[in-house]
Order: structure tokens, then sequence, then C-alpha cells
């Protein structure tokens, strides 16, 4: 079997300090298992809460653990595009993007290996093929998911069922060619695209999403309507 390619895991981070440290721990725990170079760059995307300067000190003890420090907040997109930069400066083979509020279980990561050791550009987690599945999540929620992603499947013309999802792991090869530009969650269908015209190949991972404390969501990058709508305006109106 071929050896797991060199990857590192990116953590978008927001006024996550109390989620800080718990979620870095934990998937320190799981990557010291993993037969292959790894790290975690984790990205503090102007934090006012002390995200900052919690990763500073877990950085002094977690040999890991990589800590870049955007001076003021500029968004989703511009998070992952620093800890895309730092992917490539560091010489990692693949960047795996995470959550960093405990909603998505390192365990989840053992299923991207297989694609990534085929050579594979893009890998999406996803909720919906079989094995995945959505827990805790008001129904509401669901259905306004479920079907953006089926709009997306047709407007974006790619076989893939979970285009809103940020759990992916991303090609260093490709991520030096995505030239992204927006700075919300709309990156994730802005990469896809690119992606696609520059003839990447596709997987998929199934996982199961575990819902955050909605009373701690809203300093994050979290999901909204409007943040569904602005999906919409970028699959019809381009």
């Amino acid at each position: 079997m071929a050896k797991i390619p060199s990857f590192c895991v990116v953590l978008p981070m927001y006024n996550e300090r109390p989620n800080a440290a718990p979620s870095i721990r934990r998937l320190t725990a799981f990557l010291d298992k993993v037969p292959t170079r790894t790290a975690i760059i984790a990205v503090d995307d102007g934090s006012t809460d002390g995200t900052l300067a919690e990763l500073r000190r877990l950085e002094s003890v977690i040999p890991n653990l990589i800590v870049e420090a955007r001076p003021q907040n500029g968004g989703y997109g511009a998070a992952n595009r620093t800890g895309f930069a730092a992917t490539l400066r560091k010489g990692f083979e693949y960047a795996v993007v995470m959550d960093a509020d405990g909603t998505q279980d390192p365990a989840y990561l053992e299923g991207f290996f297989a694609p990534m050791q085929a050579g594979i550009d893009f890998i999406k987690a996803t909720r919906y093929r079989s094995g995945g599945r959505v827990v805790g999540v008001d129904w509401r929620r669901y259905m306004v998911s479920w079907v953006g992603n089926r709009l997306a499947r047709i407007a974006l013309r790619c076989n893939l069922t979970d285009y809103t999802n940020g759990f992916r792991a991303i090609r260093s090869s490709l991520l030096a060619r995505l030239d992204t530009r927006e700075t919300s969650f709309v990156v994730l269908l802005e990469e896809i695209r690119l992606a696609r015209k520059l003839r990447a190949s596709f997987a998929e991972a199934p996982y199961t999403l575990t819902v955050r404390d909605e009373g701690e969501s809203a300093s994050k990058f979290s999901y909204s309507w409007s943040v569904y709508l602005s999906y919409l305006k970028y699959l019809f109106s381009r």
C-alpha cells in the first residue's frame, strides 16, 4: 500500500478561545498515531477574545502546532488562504481544512487517506453519501443545506454531494494554482469551480457532523440564511 502523503490540518479560528485547546489536543492525539509527516496550522483571523494568546501558549508546548496570525478579521476565505500559504511554505503534500469548534471528529480523517494515497486533488467530506449523516441539526437547517447542495451539484456539474462543507483536503499542487478571491464561505464554491477548470480529480469521504452549541456560535465562522443566499447568487450570477 502506498505511503500516506504528508499533510497539515488547517484550523481557521475567529474568537474560538474556549475551543482552541480541546480541539488542538484532540487533533494532536490523533495525528501522533498517523505514520506520516503532519502538523496543525491554526490561523487566528483577528480574534478579539484572546484566541491568539491561547494559541501562542499551545504553540510553546505542542511541537507540531504552527500558529499563523492575521492582524484583522478578513473572513473565512481569507483565513483559509493564509493557512494554504503556510502549507505550501512548509512543503506539505496536502492541506486538510477542519472546523475548530469540535463538531468534526478527527477520526474521520482516516477516510481521506485512501484518496490521498491515490493522488486525488480535491477530497470533500460528505454528509449526504452512504455512511455520512448529520446529528442534532434542526430539520429546517438540514433541508436548506440539502437543497442548496443539490442546486450546487446541478450548477457546477461536479459529481460531489456536499459543496457547502468546509471539511476537505486539497493537494498542494492544486492549491498553488487556486487563485481564490472570496472572503466568505462562498469560497467553498469558488474553489470547486476553479478546480474543475483546472481539470482536478475529485473524491468524497463520508462523515457524521454533530452540531455546535448555537448559543456560542454568533461570533464564529457560522452559517446562516444569508450565507446560503450568497451561495445561490454565486451559483447563478456568474
